[in-house]
Order: C-alpha cells, then sequence, then structure tokens
C-alpha cells in the first residue's frame, strides 16, 4: 500500500468545527451546509473512524473524507503550531464528489516528530477570500492562520441538530491529489457521518501521538 509521509507531520488536532457563519456577500446566516466528512486511521490491523480525542502512534496512517452536500468551497488546512498549510491547493470548488486526501490508494502517515498537529476542513457555499490570500502560496505561518480561523470561528453559528440529520446520496466520483477512483469501491465512504452548520460548515477532531 502505497504511503504519503506528511511533512510536517501528525501528531493530530484534526481541527474540523461546526457551523460557522460568513459575511452575507458569500452566504446568507441562515443557509444551511451539509456534509459527509470522516477521518480513516489505520493502526496495525485496526481500521476505524476517528474521534475527538483519539490516540496515535508513529507509523499509525490516515485518510481524509468530505462529501458536501451540494456544490461547495472546501479547504483542508494543516497546522503542527509552526506554520499552516493547505493541502488541497489545486482545487476547492466540488460539485457532487467525494474528497478524498491524500486519496483512495494513499494515506497520510504519523511520523511522531510533531508533538501537536492539526486539520481544519471547511466548507462554504462561496470562496473565503481570507483563506486563499493567507494560503496563497501553500503555507502561511501558524499565529496568523490562528487569527483566521479564531475570526471564523467567533462568527460560527453551530447547528445542535445533528442527530436529526436526514441522510443524502453520495456521487461515485473521488477526488485527491493523488488520482480519482470509485467511492463504491470504499465501504469507508459509505458510512460517512453528516455534519451541518449555519452559513458554513468547519468540523474538529484532536488527537494526540505517543512519543
Amino acid at each position: 500500500m502505497p504511503k504519503t509521509a506528511f511533512r510536517p507531520t501528525i501528531l493530530l488536532t484534526i481541527l474540523l468545527a461546526v457551523g460557522i457563519a460568513v459575511p452575507a456577500v458569500r452566504a446568507e446566516s441562515g443557509d444551511r451546509v451539509r456534509a459527509k466528512i470522516g477521518i480513516q486511521i489505520v493502526s496495525g490491523d485496526r481500521v476505524m473512524r476517528a474521534k475527538s480525542r483519539d490516540r496515535l502512534k508513529a507509523g499509525d496512517l490516515l485518510r481524509i473524507y468530505v462529501h458536501p452536500e451540494r456544490g461547495c468551497y472546501v479547504y483542508v488546512v494543516h497546522s503542527d503550531r509552526r506554520t499552516a498549510s493547505l493541502l488541497n491547493t489545486v482545487e476547492q470548488r466540488l460539485q457532487g464528489t467525494t474528497l478524498v486526501m491524500p486519496s483512495l490508494h494513499q494515506y497520510y502517515q504519523v511520523d511522531g516528530k510533531s508533538s501537536a498537529e492539526s486539520f481544519t476542513i471547511i466548507c462554504s457555499p462561496g470562496e473565503l477570500s481570507e483563506l486563499s490570500g493567507m494560503l496563497e502560496q501553500g503555507q502561511a505561518p501558524h499565529d496568523k492562520w490562528a487569527e483566521v480561523e479564531a475570526d471564523l470561528a467567533s462568527r460560527s453559528r453551530i447547528d445542535l441538530s445533528q442527530k436529526s440529520e436526514k441522510p443524502f446520496a453520495i456521487a461515485g466520483n473521488v477526488r485527491g491529489s493523488g488520482g480519482a477512483g470509485e467511492a463504491g469501491g470504499d465501504p469507508f465512504s459509505s458510512k460517512l457521518q453528516i455534519f451541518s452548520g449555519r452559513g458554513l460548515l468547519v468540523k474538529q477532531y484532536e488527537f494526540r501521538v505517543a512519543q
């Protein structure tokens, strides 16, 4: 199985929060943004769906899945508390497809060199200029990213009705930095949990990596 080394790698604080409202020029604050999001973790012989606060160790593998219900801009940002990087730099606009990172045939690998890492997955009906500008070169200082992230969080509208979410269909097309495949061939994609927010969706997980 091909493995994609993740630099800087991975004590995971996978930041993916729920429900950020954006300015009216991009989306109405009452608009609901829904997406199926999941993190697959492979640790030895175990394959599991990530939960917040899971503990990882060097050598563990992970794969990120995002499938918005409607056409949406998706941003996957990683930070190791020193720098922040936009992982999907080529294309952010998704329409009826599942984003799989790094791909259906690859994983990010935990190398244990960082004591803290974070991922922030953001789904927005419109393009977020603050993200595009800050990460236009693909990378930015963590402090600068933290300010932008805090600003988004301060405008958030968290939707607490997730338990009553009605399912929606997931498309067969898959996009990822390592190539394409069919979602139907990956059982994990059919078990993704639905999350929703008002105006903007951001989903959070936090992890520890054993040193």
